[in-house]
């Protein structure tokens, strides 16, 4: 076989074990992002494989410029498949790295759709999905359901007093202490402005009740809030309204206008309290 016959195989070789070793940076990538488990394992494994076939690609190009003069045809085959062995192992790597980056970015996307992107916690329009699942399961179940409606009191002097920045601040704190006392499975959303709502399926309004009154009482001994430049702290209160389905509330529209209703009453009769629906 003629020599530069021989130099085009190893050329072939050598461009596969190229593309081999590019295959390494994506999975190399992938298993840097991927989360300590069997599919990171698996990623590992197979770069680990890579490397073998790199040393193989290297010991075949050595034995045939060794034996250029005894090699035939079927070599000239044997380096093409070894050449798009390496492409398809870069090909796979790289579609992986990019499948995960794409579900990385929907995922991203969906979580900034439902959520406030002040407070953190879900956003009015994930509210008025849930809602309307959480009604549709209780009554299919006939399971209790309620809701908690709480706002700021007086926080409009919040922001007058000491600016939006700081009313910013308030909310934010606000939001994370009521996601820590409320129960994993309840759903807190911010309904609009400084009014945030709470789902809290299967719970009673007696239930929703002793939450509603717990958040109150940690809240007004809470600061959620510090300047900076006097050390002076902010502490605030909250009203609450609860409602819960009932044989009169027996949709979302309902529950929601009754918890604004009881929210009203909490205000009008001195803020800082909770008060519930009588239906």
């Amino acid at each position: 076989m003629s020599l530069i016959t021989v130099f085009f195989q190893l050329f072939l070789i050598g461009l596969g074990a190229i593309y081999l070793i590019r295959a390494l940076f994506p999975i190399r990538t992938l298993v840097l992002d991927l989360p300590t488990g069997n599919l990171r394992t698996r990623w590992k494994v197979l770069s680990i494989l890579i490397g073998f076939f790199i040393i193989g690609y290297i010991v075949f190009a050595y034995n045939l410029w060794s034996n250029r003069d005894h090699a035939n045809n079927l070599v000239i085959v044997v380096s093409a498949m070894l050449l798009f062995g390496g492409v398809f192992a870069y090909l796979v790597g790289d579609l992986a790295l990019q499948t995960m980056n794409d579900i990385k970015n929907i995922a991203i996307l969906k979580h900034e759709s439902v959520t406030d992107g002040l407070l953190g916690i879900k956003n009015r329009r994930y509210f008025d999905q849930r809602i309307q699942e959480e009604v549709t399961l209780a009554k299919r179940y006939k399971l209790p359901l309620s809701i908690i409606l709480l706002d700021i009191d007086h926080f409009k002097n919040v922001n007058d007093t000491y600016g939006h920045k700081i009313g910013d601040e308030v909310l934010i704190s606000l939001a994370q202490l009521i996601v820590r006392v409320a129960r994993d499975t309840d759903i807190v959303a911010r309904y609009g402005g400084e009014e945030i709502v709470i789902i809290t399926p299967n719970s009673g309004k007696k239930e929703a009740e002793n939450l509603a009154e717990r958040l109150r009482g940690v809240i007004e001994k809470t600061t959620v809030a510090k300047i900076d430049s006097t050390q002076e702290v902010i502490q605030v209160t909250a009203s609450f309204g609860v409602c819960s389905l009932s044989p009169v509330i027996t949709d979302k529209d309902a529950l929601i206008e009754e918890a604004d209703q009881a929210l009203y009453l909490a205000k009008k009769y001195g803020r800082n309290r909770v008060a519930c629906s009588n239906w």
